[in-house]
C-alpha cells in the first residue's frame, strides 16, 4: 500500500512514522521549504526560540514519549508563577486579588461541575446543544463579579484559546476544558522541546525511508474506484490512500470535486485562533533572578523568557483583536516594545532587535491553531471522518485540539484507520 502524506508538521510526520513501522510505502508532501509546519525554531545569536507553539504539558504524555523514542527529555520550564498587571496594579499569578480570585475559583467550580455532568451523547440532550451556540464570553459575564476578575478570566482564557472568548463556543470549550480537572497548578507550559519544537520534526523527517517533498501546494483532489491523485499546478502524486494534515482553514480551499459532503460544513466550523508572537531580542537578561512572565492588560497581553541557549529574548504572545491591531501597526515591534517598556524599564535601552510571527496570515496556517467557534461542536466529531480514500489528521481533528498533543493523537488515530481500510 502506498499512502500519501500532505503537511509534514507533527501529525504528519508521526503519522509517516508509524506507517512505516506497518511497512507502508510513504511519501510527505509539504508547501512550505521546511518541516513543522506551525512548529517553527528560529535560531539566532547562539541560541534559539520558538516563533509557534514551545510548550509541553504535564499530562501531553505523548509528546514526552516521543521525546523518548530519540534519547530525549522535555526540559523543565521554570516561569510560573509570573506576574498579573491591570490598570498599573500588580499581583502575584498565585496570588491575584481577592475578588478577581473569587470569580477565578467560581469559573473553575462551574467548569468541573459542567464537565462531570456532561453527558456522552450530546447531541440527544437538547440542553447541552443550545450551549453550543452561546459564547464562552456570555458565559464568564454571568459567573464573575468584580471588573478584575472579569479582565483576569478574560486574559486566561483568551490565552488558552488563542482568541477573544466572544469568539469561542461554551460546549467546545468546556470539552477541552475536561482535560484540566486533575491538573495542579504550574502543569500547563510545564515542559519545552529540548531542541526546540520544530527540531524534533526534524529528528522524525529524518526517519523516513524518503525525503519530505518541499514546495508542494496541494491545489485539488481526484478520487478513483482504487486510488487518490493529489494535484498541486500541474503535478500530481498518485497513491492508494492519502492523509491530509492540514488545518481545516486551509483544507476549505482545496477543490474535492463538484459533489458536496458534510467535512465541508465542520471544516467552516472551525476557526484558526487569532494568535501571533512577536520576539525581542535584548543586550542582556535583565529580568535575570525572577521570572519575567506577565500577563497585562497592555498590547503584548503576555510575556516570558522565550530565549533558550543562552539567548536574552522575551516573547510576546497575543490573540485576538489586539493581535489583528498589533499586525497592522506601522512597526508592529516597537509597538509592543513600548508596551513592554511599561512594565521593564530597562526594556528600551536593552533591545537589540525584534520580530513578528504572524500565523494568521500565514498561508498555510491561516491561524495559529484550532479554535471552536460557537456552534462548532454540533459538527466535530464529523472532522475525522474520512472522505472516501482521503484521511484527515491534525489537530484540529483530535480532542487535544490546539497542542501538538493532540497532532500526535491524531496520527495514532489515523494510522489505525488506514490499516482498517487497507
Amino acid at each position: 500500500m502506498r499512502v500519501a502524506i500532505v503537511g509534514a508538521g507533527y501529525a504528519g510526520l508521526r503519522t509517516a512514522m508509524l506507517l512505516e513501522q506497518h511497512g507502508v510505502e510513504v511519501v510527505v508532501l509539504e508547501a512550505r521549504d521546511r518541516v513543522g509546519g506551525r512548529a517553527e525554531t528560529v535560531h539566532v545569536g547562539g541560541g534559539f526560540y520558538e516563533a509557534g507553539g514551545e510548550w509541553i504539558d504535564a499530562d501531553h504524555h505523548r509528546c514526552v514519549s516521543l521525546l523518548a523514542e530519540f534519547g530525549q527529555k522535555p526540559e523543565v520550564s521554570q516561569q510560573w508563577p509570573g506576574t498579573i498587571v491591570y490598570q498599573g496594579e500588580q499581583a502575584a499569578e498565585d496570588q491575584p486579588w481577592p475578588d478577581a480570585a473569587a470569580d477565578l475559583e467560581g469559573i473553575e467550580k462551574a467548569a468541573a461541575d459542567l464537565c462531570r455532568r456532561m453527558p456522552a451523547d450530546l447531541a440527544a440532550d437538547p440542553e447541552w446543544r443550545a450551549l453550543d451556540d452561546r459564547s464562552l464570553a456570555k458565559w464568564l459575564d454571568n459567573q464573575c463579579s468584580s471588573r478584575r476578575g472579569r479582565w483576569l478570566a478574560e486574559a486566561v482564557y483568551r490565552s488558552d484559546e488563542g482568541e477573544d472568548t466572544d469568539r469561542v463556543g461554551l460546549l467546545g470549550w468546556l470539552q477541552g476544558y475536561k482535560h484540566y480537572l486533575d491538573r495542579e497548578e504550574g502543569d500547563m507550559s510545564a515542559f519545552r522541546f529540548p531542541e526546540g519544537a520544530q527540531g524534533l520534526c526534524d529528528r522524525m523527517a529524518g526517519t523516513l525511508a524518503s525525503p519530505v517533498s518541499f514546495g508542494w501546494r496541494l491545489r485539488s483532489v481526484e478520487q478513483g474506484d482504487d486510488h487518490v491523485a493529489l494535484w498541486s499546478e500541474g503535478e500530481v502524486v498518485v497513491a492508494d490512500r492519502a492523509v491530509l494534515t492540514m488545518p481545516p482553514t486551509c483544507l476549505r480551499d482545496i477543490d474535492f470535486g463538484p459533489d458536496p459532503f458534510a467535512q465541508q460544513e465542520a471544516w467552516s466550523s472551525v476557526a484558526g485562533a487569532r494568535a501571533i508572537k512577536v520576539a525581542l531580542r535584548f543586550t542582556h537578561a535583565f529580568w535575570q533572578g525572577s521570572s519575567p512572565r506577565t500577563i497585562a492588560d497592555l498590547p503584548f497581553q503576555q510575556v516570558w523568557d522565550g530565549g533558550r541557549g543562552g539567548l536574552p529574548l522575551l516573547c510576546c504572545y497575543i490573540c485576538g483583536n489586539t493581535a489583528e491591531a498589533v499586525a497592522r501597526a506601522h512597526d508592529p515591534v516597537r509597538h509592543v516594545l513600548r508596551a513592554v517598556g511599561e512594565v521593564f524599564a530597562q526594556a528600551q535601552e536593552a533591545f537589540v532587535e525584534g520580530w513578528l510571527h504572524d500565523w494568521v496570515r500565514d498561508p498555510w496556517a491561516l491561524g495559529a491553531y484550532s479554535c471552536l467557534a460557537p456552534g462548532a461542536s454540533r459538527t466535530r466529531s464529523i472532522l475525522r471522518e474520512p472522505v472516501g480514500r482521503v484521511h484527515l489528521a491534525g489537530e484540529g481533528t483530535a480532542d487535544w485540539i490546539g497542542f501538538y498533543e493532540g497532532a500526535l493523537e491524531s496520527a495514532e488515530r489515523v494510522v489505525q484507520e488506514v490499516m482498517d481500510a487497507g
